[in-house]
């Protein structure tokens, strides 16, 4: 029960989308199948608001697509470089952890270069010459940590390197030649002589080999001159070398050209930039800038995909965005099987019932899971909303039986309960016409042909004529806009079973003859017609498919 399995019903989400939501997820927890989660894939309708308030539970989180994102991979949570840290320091950790890159951020851990292998074995062939700690800007404490020196005096002003490095292997005549203010020297062996014309030379640090020092008549002379003086217990030859791995990172790293992700980049957008790249791994942000780690190939590769579980649909159209990249685990529904496609076998449990509620009930009653009582009232509402109050023609014998079974485990009456469900939710009081269409609105496809068919359910009808010209006038935007043959619009009175159609689009023809109807200014009176699945859709349907 380690991955979360998201429950999901379709887009524009009516009520019984929501509550089989909430009640499969919380059958499948119990059933100790899944650790299942319920989201939605839009805003909750009024009535469906009136039934969560009702048994007091939360509204489901909102999820816009299951699309894998670099978030959902387990990419190397690397440590991430500092860019004064020395080159020995970057070069141990990166063979301690077995890395082969690193990100180098600055104080704020903003990305500002990438440290590889390779950058630091590139460094080492190139031809640096006595100048490379002062071009490199090196902090003296970079030195006197990668010699592991000891301090004898070091000048509060001294803070980075200034001048070249020099070895004082020659006669003090010939080295003054050669050495000049601010620069660094090597000295080996007993060379008080040499640190003496060093102190003349007014060089910055003196570098003593093999745990050497001074006397204090000698070491007072550098303090007064404010040349610092250190000593390692490393040889002259081995301070020579170990002295340049005292560069910070920052000078060899690669710079410009990077190419980052962040960690809500999408895993088809990652793969598509890493065809064009050849790179080992690369640097990965969060939405502030931040380095929070780095992703290779492989990461990539064997990124495991988001769970899903379908409920009330099984058109691609209506389920959730990016759902071609996740793994569809089962299907629970109530409507025709249409053109959703897995990528193996899943358990498919579709029902010719009234509502996908009553096929969850079914499933607790044959587990012998007690339902609890606020789950009971949910798919209890699911039902009435899908059946209109039994009244559609979709509805079963089944539904209402278990209806009746859930009202009693709810505790509440189903009609009075039905009725406050029906005005909460019909009411268009300060609704805007995008909200109304959009409440439970869904799209169907027949091979080319395109069509919307959105289902209102209220209480007065006549009270929709202000919203009409509007309505309309935005239904004909939305067959321009998905290339529709139309767009159509039902409001239905649950209450004296009948419906009125709105019909905009290029073709508003297929829908007076689907009815039989005169459509008279885009709109006609369907006596009877409740039900979209039922009594829309197939004869809508018929004519399409001709």
């Amino acid at each position: 029960m380690k991955d979360v399995v998201f429950v999901t019903g379709h887009k524009n989400p009516d009520s019984d989308s929501i509550c089989s939501a909430i009640a499969y997820a919380d059958f499948l927890f119990r059933s100790g199948r899944y650790n299942a989660v319920p989201i939605r894939l839009g805003e909750v309708s009024k009535e469906t608001e009136y039934i969560l308030n009702r048994f007091h539970v939360e509204t489901p989180v909102l999820l816009t697509t299951v699309k894998q994102t670099v978030e959902d991979l387990e990419y190397d949570k690397v440590t991430v470089f500092s860019k004064e840290l020395t080159l020995k320091t970057a070069w141990a950790l990166m063979k301690q952890q077995n890395l082969k890159s690193a990100p180098v951020s600055d104080d704020h851990n903003q990305l500002l270069g990438l440290l590889s292998t390779s950058n630091i074995i590139e460094g080492y062939m190139d031809d640096w010459d006595s100048k490379i700690l002062k071009d490199a800007n090196t902090p003296v404490e970079n030195v006197i940590d990668t010699l592991e020196a000891s301090i004898l005096y070091l000048d509060k002003n001294l803070k980075t390197i200034k001048g070249e490095v020099h070895i004082a292997a020659m006669t003090d005549g010939e080295a003054m030649k050669r050495i000049h203010a601010g620069d660094v020297v090597i000295v080996g062996g007993d060379r008080e002589e040499a640190v003496r014309h060093m102190i003349k030379g007014q060089v910055s640090l003196i570098i003593l080999t093999g745990s050497l020092t001074v006397d204090k008549e000698l070491l007072q002379q550098c303090i007064d001159n404010h040349v610092s003086v250190i000593s390692t217990t490393y040889n002259t030859f081995m301070a020579s070398q170990q002295i340049i791995q005292s560069i910070p990172v920052e000078y060899v790293m690669q710079k410009g050209g990077l190419v980052t992700f962040t960690d809500d980049d999408t895993v088809d957008y990652v793969k598509e930039v890493m065809t064009e790249t050849r790179f080992r791994s690369y640097p990965v942000t969060d939405f502030m800038g931040r380095v929070v780690g780095s992703i290779s190939r492989f990461q990539v590769l064997n990124g495991m995909k988001k769970k899903v579980i379908q409920v009330d649909h099984n058109e691609r159209a209506q389920s959730i965005d990016g759902i071609e990249e996740a793994e569809i685990l089962e299907i629970i529904d109530h409507h025709r099987v249409a053109d959703i496609q897995t990528i193996g076998p899943v358990m498919f449990r579709a029902e010719p019932v009234g509502c996908t509620a009553t096929i969850v009930t079914k499933c607790y009653k044959e587990a012998g899971i007690d339902i609890p009582h606020d789950i009971a009232g949910l798919m209890l509402g699911a039902i009435i909303s899908d059946t209109l109050l039994f009244k559609s023609p979709t509805c079963t014998p089944t539904d209402t039986k278990i209806a009746k079974e859930l009202a009693q485990i709810a505790g509440v009456d189903i009609v009075e309960f039905g009725m406050e469900m029906f005005r909460a939710g019909t009411s268009l009081v300060g609704k805007t016409v995008e909200e109304i269409f959009n409440q439970d609105y869904k799209k169907f496809s027949f091979d080319d042909i395109r069509i919307g068919v959105a289902q209102v359910n209220t209480m007065d009808i006549e009270g929709f004529a202000p919203y009409k010209q509007e309505m309309l006038d935005y239904m004909e935007s939305v067959a321009k806009k998905n290339k529709m043959e139309f767009a159509m619009l039902l409001l239905t009175d649950v209450i004296n079973a009948t419906s009125e159609v709105f019909v905009a689009g290029p073709h508003p023809e297929y829908v007076a003859e689907a009815f039989k109807v005169e459509l008279v200014e885009q709109q006609a009176s369907l006596p009877g017609v409740i039900s979209r699945k039922k009594q829309v859709v197939p004869v809508i349907t018929e004519v399409l498919t001709r």
